[in-house]
């Protein structure tokens, strides 16, 4: 249906075979692990999966927890993640930021920087978000009558006027920019991505980078593979990153982009995260010498791009197809061209108002709320085999929402080549028919 998508992020290895050996261990005093070479093929430990456990419905089904499979949903209406995100699963949603230790480039009017001028983010976000420190002298009472001694002081306006090295994309030589917001993403996975020329970044892999090959997110640019824990599994992809860099030309110092191969990525944890929004044309600044992306805030910078002709609307709204619906009473109407047209051109103009809004200094948030309630989302969702089956039984039938079912039926292939012993036995005894897995 429509422009939905599914694609798999990450899944625990030869899941069957942890199932198998997590069983095992329940009912022996064995250290499992010790008789590794003795365990069956993971066809053969499905099969004993089905047989011992799912058909035989004993009710001890927590060995199923101890696999996981991390799905990336793309373009799906709001509704479908706000309902997914009821059942026992993990969910999260346009999150692309930087470690607090990240080194942000300014530079002074000529273009130059220096070490005075670098701060890193979480320096930043602390400035922007508490002030700088300052001292009231002991004859100086504060505005509103507040005693000497130390404080914070607002300085976002200093900030905003602190020249920020961006790239100009259409000419690939550097200009400046200025920050528009800094702001916090919480406790996220962080990698470290190391060049070959000694470069580090420390972000998420969801963080946009710009590429030889144009902007990627991290984890497409490299083609990581992780396992359920997040540890590197493996890089597929060689790939080479946009870095500072200086060159002559036609006799004068200009300072361009050039790439840097990617030498290697690996698992930091997860650790307090930040990021940046830029004001201006460039939506991008310099961190830790290479050319990122500033906050990809999608469910709001999307509906501009429509105004500006960048995206169409049905890339940013969901509206169902016309044709012969039935609602939850069972009554069947009709959705027809014209009404379809007619709730397009309501979208059309709820973007221009969030735009007047936006524009006025309303916060995004804000002007979000009255936009169309399904406009199009992508997300991240990590369900463990027990609450996978869960999930199927609730939303993989017949009278759950269109769309969901939809993000469903996406899923089942790959549900079918991660544990195919598993995912047969579901299908014939459970799909569609609305029972509750355990």
């Amino acid at each position: 249906m429509d422009k939905f998508r599914v694609e798999v992020i990450a899944q625990t290895p030869n899941p069957q075979t942890v199932i198998y050996a997590a069983m095992h261990q329940d009912y022996s005093d064995k250290f499992i692990i010790d008789e590794r070479e003795k365990w069956p093929s993971e066809t053969k430990c499905g099969e004993i999966i089905v047989k011992r456990l799912l058909a035989g419905e004993r009710g001890h089904y927590g060995p199923l927890e101890h696999v996981q499979i991390v799905f990336n949903c793309g373009y799906f209406p709001h509704s479908v993640m706000q309902q997914a995100r009821t059942h026992r699963v993990g969910i999260s949603f346009d999150v692309q930021c930087l470690g607090a230790d990240t080194e942000i480039t300014f530079v002074n009017i000529e273009g130059e920087t220096s070490p005075r001028l670098k701060k890193t983010i979480g320096e930043l976000y602390d400035l922007w978000t508490n002030g700088e420190k300052a001292i009231r002298e002991r004859s100086i009472r504060g505005r509103n009558g507040e005693p000497p001694g130390e404080y914070r002081r607002d300085c976002k306006n200093r900030i905003r006027k602190m020249r920020l090295r961006v790239l100009n994309e259409e000419t690939g030589e550097f200009t400046t920019g200025s920050i528009k917001d800094v702001m916090c993403s919480g406790v996220q996975p962080v990698y470290r991505l190391t060049l070959e020329d000694g470069k580090t970044l420390d972000c998420t892999v969801n963080h946009r980078l710009l590429t030889d090959k144009g902007w990627q997110t991290m984890g497409d640019a490299v083609g990581l593979i992780t396992d359920y824990s997040g540890n590197v599994i493996q890089m597929t992809k060689p790939i080479s990153l946009m870095c500072n860099g200086q060159t002559v030309i036609e006799e004068k110092k200009k300072l361009i982009a050039h790439p840097v191969k990617v030498r290697k990525v690996e698992y930091l944890g997860k650790q307090m995260t930040y990021d940046i929004e830029v004001e201006g044309k460039w939506h991008n600044f310099v961190a830790n010498g290479l050319v990122v992306h500033n906050s990809f805030r999608y469910t709001g910078q999307q509906f501009i791009e429509v105004l500006e002709g960048k995206k169409d609307l049905e890339d940013v709204f969901y509206l169902r197809p016309v044709g012969d619906y039935t609602n939850r009473q069972g009554k069947k109407y009709y959705y027809s061209p014209e009404q379809r047209q007619a709730d397009l051109d309501w979208c059309l103009e709820a973007v221009k108002r969030y735009q007047i809004d936006f524009e006025s200094g309303m916060s995004e948030e804000h002007a979000r709320g009255k936009l169309p309630f399904d406009y199009r989302q992508h997300f991240v969702v990590s369900l463990n085999l027990r609450t996978l089956l869960h999930f199927l039984d609730l939303r993989y039938k017949k009278d759950a929402q269109l769309e969901i079912q939809q993000l469903c039926e996406l899923m089942w292939p790959h549900v079918e080549t991660w544990v195919p012993e598993v995912a047969a036995w579901y299908k014939t005894t459970r799909m569609g028919k609305a029972r509750l897995s355990p």
